[in-house]
């Protein structure tokens, strides 16, 4: 093998080129970590700070809600009051409506105060005419009064008033008969416009939200939602479906049910009524922000990346030549090792049928002899000669006798054998197959699986010496058992070779032991 001297390699310049290299890695890393997490940092600090800002508001809002459904609760507890002891005879119908009206004034939120009887009709209105054959039988708060001996506050669905035509929340109470039958109901509706003003002084960006819905997911109200998302129930919405049953306020980040935006919420139910406020900030805004305040550090970040960078490169630049020597240094040794290798290869192996050679042969033998008698095993030697290959040649030409040598070679190769055991074309016709650690067994075995293997393929062979009429090979084997014997390489081949020559000379197609 042709060997050529390596090329020392000059390890200071490549000490120098790593630790600069990981010099400015390690600066370069450390920049960006430090910024990574001040970006993570900064990130953080904004969901916290939107998710503390959307829990106070949402308690804030909570809490004017519920202050203004509290002074009508107590309106309405004080009218229930009066009505006991005023009653409510016709002539006593126009104090009742002066008093209507006076705690209507009083309060902003209120669109009207009435009272209706037992069948629903209208008795006395907070409005200065009362419309004839009114009747609100029909309404849901009229049902559940009529159903419900509840004398407390009831708050129903937003519905759209039959005398002014505006969405309205109905806040009703039981009235009772002495003995405690029903007599009627007393009913406070409450202006949706109250309540799009009020959430209305709240800046909340673009696409924030801001809703007040009863505790069954029922909407009274969303801004910046249009009407018609009023009484749509969004139940299955993570606040209803589990925030809520685990506590009455928080915050937490999930879609909306109402148009899919991911945001910011902070929630809180309100402690008298079973109403919930719910304010949510828009996460892509909140992300649009965090890039606006980042970008100073995002630039700050590159102009320093971009320094090193500049800077690793004059350095690289200076010693960058020498490499590039040591590497072409490097590839010529490679592909004088390649080359060295493919021309061992080629020395070994036998160029028409892909076995191993005659050369390749003999090494393995003799290192085979050797291994066999220190382990003390058996070695296998089985010598092939292609049955009246001259005639072959000579009926079918050259061209025809290579194929077919190379068919018989695939042949051999076809049968099962480990991969220590080795397969040669041996010359000419003849080729030579060694079984390490077979015993005489193993090695006619194989002999006949590969006599078996050679006549299966039909190779047409019209001159052949043989009873069939295709080629056939002939096979000697002799094993040296156990490693006892000092046999030498040429003593075991020729032992082979005698079985060989006995196979032939009875009859061809088959095999003979030494």
């Amino acid at each position: 093998m042709i060997r050529e001297p390596r090329p020392a390699p000059d390890v200071s310049i490549l000490s120098l080129r790593r630790m600069l290299i990981v010099f400015l890695l390690v600066i370069g890393s450390a920049v960006i970590l430090v910024n990574g997490w001040l970006t993570i940092n900064t990130w953080q600090r904004m969901v916290t700070e939107s998710e503390n800002d959307a829990r106070n508001l949402s308690q804030s809002v909570s809490r004017q809600s519920e202050d203004s459904f509290l002074q009508v609760e107590l309106t309405l507890q004080d009218l229930r009051d009066r009505i006991r002891l005023v009653g409510l005879d016709p002539e006593r119908q126009g104090y009742l409506r002066r008093l209507l009206a006076e705690r209507k004034s009083s309060l902003p939120q209120l669109h009207g105060l009435f009272i209706y009887d037992s069948k629903g009709s209208w008795l006395v209105t907070s409005e200065d005419m009362l419309q004839q054959h009114s009747n609100n039988s029909d309404r849901a708060y009229f049902r559940y009064h009529r159903q419900n001996t509840d004398p407390g506050v009831h708050i129903s669905e937003v519905i759209r008033s039959r005398s002014t035509g505006d969405l309205i929340i109905p806040v009703s109470m039981r009235l009772n008969n002495s003995d405690g039958s029903f007599r009627g109901v007393l009913l406070a509706t409450l202006r949706i416009d109250y309540f799009r003003q009020m959430f209305g002084y709240y800046n909340l960006g673009d696409r924030g939200l801001m809703a007040l819905m009863s505790s069954n997911g029922s909407i009274l109200y969303a801004r910046p939602f249009p009407d018609s998302t009023i009484n749509q129930n969004i139940s299955r919405s993570p606040l209803f479906s589990s925030l809520l049953k685990t506590s009455p306020s928080g915050t937490a980040i999930y879609k909306a049910a109402l148009d899919g935006v991911e945001r910011v919420f902070g929630y809180a139910s309100l402690k008298r009524y079973p109403l919930v406020v719910t304010v949510g900030f828009d996460r892509q805004q909140l992300l649009h922000a965090w890039f606006a305040d980042l970008i100073v550090y995002v630039v700050l970040c590159l102009m320093l990346l971009l320094a090193l960078a500049a800077l690793g490169y004059l350095l690289l630049r200076n010693i960058g030549q020498n490499i590039r020597d040591q590497r072409e240094l490097a590839l010529v040794r490679d592909q004088l090792t390649t080359m060295n290798r493919t021309l061992q290869t080629l020395a070994l192996v036998d160029s028409l049928t892909g076995l191993a050679n005659r050369r390749q042969f003999d090494l393995y033998l003799d290192r085979s002899l050797e291994r066999s008698r220190k382990l003390r095993t058996p070695l296998a030697l089985l010598m092939i000669d292609v049955d009246s290959f001259k005639r072959f040649n000579d009926t079918y030409g050259h061209l025809a006798g290579d194929d077919c040598l190379r068919r018989v070679g695939e042949a051999l190769q076809q049968v099962p054998h480990r991969s220590d055991d080795l397969i040669a074309r041996y010359g000419g016709e003849e080729f030579a197959v060694i079984l390490s650690g077979s015993n005489k067994e193993g090695a006619l075995r194989f002999a006949q699986s590969a006599i078996e293997a050679v006549a299966a393929m039909q190779i047409p062979h019209e001159n052949s010496d043989s009873d069939v009429s295709v080629v056939t090979i002939s096979v000697g084997v002799h094993v040296m058992q156990g490693g006892l014997s000092e046999e030498s390489r040429q003593a075991m081949i020729g032992l082979a070779d005698k079985a060989l020559y006995q196979a032939k000379a009875s009859g061809r197609n088959r095999l003979e032991m030494s």
